[in-house]
């Protein structure tokens, strides 16, 4: 390997951490914007939740299958048509005619998205030591946290200023810088021998997730239940098929054989189902219970990322040097008192955003001091053949947690509210036990992923 300067190592990692950028500003920034772009195209409210749903499918499907992708053209190479990819739809989104172009554009996106989450955390960890790595790790994961807290303010200003497109058209320069500057700075290719795809593994795969994922995404729907039950069983004969296969696309048996890349991936997978949607209920609550506008709720909200985003390097620096499973448990269980501290919001309370900025303190360390150390664990838990295959399981655990939060919130609220489109001041005692159910479960998974975090089993010898 052609060696790389300290300087060419800290380009890479602003360059993959760009690309992990456009994931968190590619799934979430179009929401606000939303209401515009139905204007435009004439689509009902329903159809609008597609451009959300069809990106985060096409990116969860593309995941596994693109490890393989990634092994057989090179870490560089897929990163660099990651980058060009979601530049090329993004200019295309703003020329698009209809909003069946824009949702083919969207799901093209969520494709090229794919290759930059499973590259970015694979080439970190090839070029940086490991020493090293908790911290790198922990710079890459803030920058989800970056998006997130960035999102809501450059969609308001963009949209009111200069229109929505013009979302699109900020993403493609900052995507294509971040390809130039890898290939650039990244003078050495990593490859590795892959053995024939496996096609009918790929296409269990893809069937599992869109039917697991679109039930999930749309679970108050009592035929989604259905379609996510027979998702869970079809993943499940994927998960068999793949233990049986002689070129599985999945190292499956990773998952039984080394516990550590289990219990790990398990935990994360966990930590994202408990804590995803507390921002949606949370602001549901101060824009209808607390009686705030948009501005005055997002300001509130504003708090917990940014926490995040300072204390994220911090812990995973940290867990260069301690185990990181006493950083991982700490965090799920400053998570578990957050939640439960956020089930006793009521109707009625004298300070409202304080209470709720000191249950975001909680949550927010817990994030912090979880998803580096944990992220870290788990790549360095592999060997450096496997690199790709890790970083997508990160990827596709995180994204059905996120999906799994969605759904435990929205079943409870249409469980205690209903199906009715507007939440009423009639109704707000019902979504205040809503939220009380929706916590107080959200704390009871994060309590089952304590048990992954601290019992996640020895180092493997990668001797």
């Amino acid at each position: 390997m052609t060696e790389i300067t300290k300087k060419q190592q800290y380009l890479i990692l602003l360059a993959t951490s760009l690309g992990v950028l456009m994931n968190p500003l590619l799934a979430s920034m179009l929401i606000l914007a939303l209401p515009n772009i139905g204007a435009d195209f004439l689509v009902s409210a329903r159809d609008l939740g597609w451009m959300s749903t069809a990106y985060i499918l096409a990116n969860a499907i593309c995941l596994v299958p693109g490890a393989w992708f990634v092994d057989k053209i090179g870490y560089k190479k897929s990163f660099i048509a990651g980058t060009i990819i979601v530049a090329v739809t993004c200019l295309l989104s703003v020329f698009a005619s209809s909003y069946v172009s824009l949702l083919t554009w969207r799901v093209l996106s969520g494709v090229g998205v794919s290759l930059l989450m499973i590259t970015s955390l694979a080439i970190l960890t090839r070029i940086f030591p490991k020493e090293k790595r908790g911290f790198v790790i922990g710079i890459n994961t803030t920058m989800v946290y970056v998006g997130l807290t960035l999102g809501p303010f450059l969609v308001g200003i963009l949209t009111e200023t200069l229109g929505w497109k013009s979302i699109f058209l900020i993403m493609a320069p900052v995507v294509l810088f971040s390809g130039i500057m890898l290939a650039l700075c990244m003078k050495t290719e990593f490859t590795l021998p892959v053995k024939k795809f496996d096609g009918i593994g790929a296409l269990l795969y893809a069937v599992s997730m869109l039917t697991l994922m679109y039930g999930l995404s749309t679970i108050t729907d009592a035929g989604s239940i259905f379609l996510a039950g027979f998702g869970l069983i079809l993943f499940a004969v994927f998960v068999w098929y793949e233990l049986r296969s002689t070129h599985p696309l999945l190292h499956v048996r990773l998952f039984f054989e080394n516990k550590r890349f289990a219990r790990s991936s398990y935990a994360a997978l966990l930590n994202y189902a408990a804590v995803y949607a507390v921002t949606y209920m949370v602001s549901l609550y101060l824009q209808s219970v607390g009686q705030l506008n948009a501005a005055e709720a997002g300001m509130i909200m504003l708090f917990q990322p940014l926490i995040q985003v300072v204390a994220t390097p911090v812990a995973g620096k940290i867990s260069d040097k301690v185990d990181a499973k006493y950083l991982v448990t700490g965090g799920m269980i400053l998570t578990i008192v957050g939640l439960l501290f956020l089930s006793g919001l009521g109707l009625s309370m004298t300070n409202v955003a304080g209470y709720i900025m000191i249950t975001q303190v909680f949550i927010a360390l817990g994030a912090a001091l979880f998803s580096a150390p944990n992220t870290s664990t788990i790549m360095g838990s592999v060997a450096p053949a496997e690199y790709s295959m890790a970083s997508s399981v990160v990827s596709v655990v995180r994204q059905a947690g996120m999906l799994i939060s969605m759904a435990v919130c929205m079943a409870a609220v249409s469980v205690f509210v209903g199906g009715t489109d507007m939440l009423g001041p009639d109704m707000y005692a019902e979504f205040v036990e809503a939220l009380r159910v929706s916590m107080l479960i959200s704390a009871g998974i994060a309590v089952a992923g304590v048990f992954f975090s601290w019992f996640r089993g020895p180092a493997p010898d990668r001797k």
